[in-house]
């Protein structure tokens, strides 16, 4: 069991380290995405398909894959954009909101109560972004993208969640890289169309930093998350993945020295952010603590 979760913190460190590439790779937001997918697709794909695990999901199951592919693809390229626009700090504070647009628009997807509690404790993480917003002018771009990235991420997670128990998971992730990569392949001429130019020149570093990407932080990242998932519940996983914005941030600053980057109202903003997600926790172990007793 010490593996398993030795295992999990692996994979949320690597997860938190995934915001890094923003400032690692010189390239814009869209071919960080672009190679990101392929290369981590490409992998995925491959060891299922060794493993003789890769299933037809019939057609509207692999759609919904592909779909869910779509939606992940919108998030991760507002993602960088936002670090690009900020830095990766302020970029995965900003995600961190995602609790907010979760609360808002589950119920009426899944048709469940809506939870007000939910709502109060997620507009605490919004007030603290709004506080980092108001007094630091220098990233106020970059904040408002990376507000819009975390309701991408809310879709993504309340549409995943949806389609998760209905389909083999294995299949199911293959599925969602191939329609995100299908998906950033549809948007090139769009984004010649905005650019004028494809601005694809990268350098050694950029190639190696990709291949990182797309093999550590897609693909074995993926992978690392259903072998948890397999002997772990979801409910312990989603908890331990609140470390992950605390992870990109202390590598942020190690790396990029990011905390000369910012100033005192970030630290507010995020004591708020941290208490938002802090009550969340309680909450769910509380709720999870009364369906054990109760069953």
């Amino acid at each position: 069991m010490l593996s398993v979760f030795l295992k999990l913190h692996l994979s949320v460190l690597i997860a938190g380290f995934t915001g890094l590439f923003g400032r690692l790779v010189s390239l814009d937001a869209f071919w960080i995405v672009f190679f990101r997918l392929l290369i981590g697709g490409a992998f995925v794909l491959a060891y299922f398909i060794l493993l003789r695990k890769f299933k037809w999901l019939g057609l509207k199951g692999c759609i919904n894959g592909m779909i869910a592919g779509a939606i992940l693809s919108c998030h991760l390229i507002l993602f960088y954009l936002a670090i690009k626009l900020s830095n990766v700090s302020i970029g995965v504070v900003c995600v961190s909101t995602i609790g907010f647009f979760v609360a808002l628009i589950e119920p009426f997807v899944v048709r469940s109560k809506f939870s007000y509690t939910d709502v109060i404790y997620s507009l605490l993480a919004i007030l603290g972004v709004l506080i980092i917003f108001g007094f630091d002018s220098r990233y106020r771009l970059g904040i408002a993208v990376g507000i819009i990235c975390a309701l991408f991420s809310a879709v993504y997670s309340i549409y995943s969640k949806r389609i998760t128990n209905l389909y083999d998971n294995n299949s199911l992730i293959c599925w969602q890289l191939i329609g995100g990569s299908l998906f950033m392949t549809i948007l090139l001429p769009l984004y010649y169309l905005i650019e004028g130019q494809w601005s694809l020149y990268f350098s050694f570093s950029d190639a190696f930093y990709l291949l990182l990407a797309g093999i550590i932080c897609t693909a074995a990242l993926y992978l690392l998350q259903l072998q948890v998932l397999q002997k772990l519940s979801a409910f312990t996983v989603m908890l331990t993945y609140n470390l992950e914005p605390v992870y990109s941030i202390i590598l942020a600053m190690i790396l990029f020295n990011e905390a000369s980057e910012l100033n005192y109202s970030f630290y507010v903003g995020i004591l708020f952010i941290i208490f938002s997600v802090g009550l969340k926790t309680t909450k769910s172990i509380h709720i999870e603590n009364k369906a054990k007793t109760s069953s």
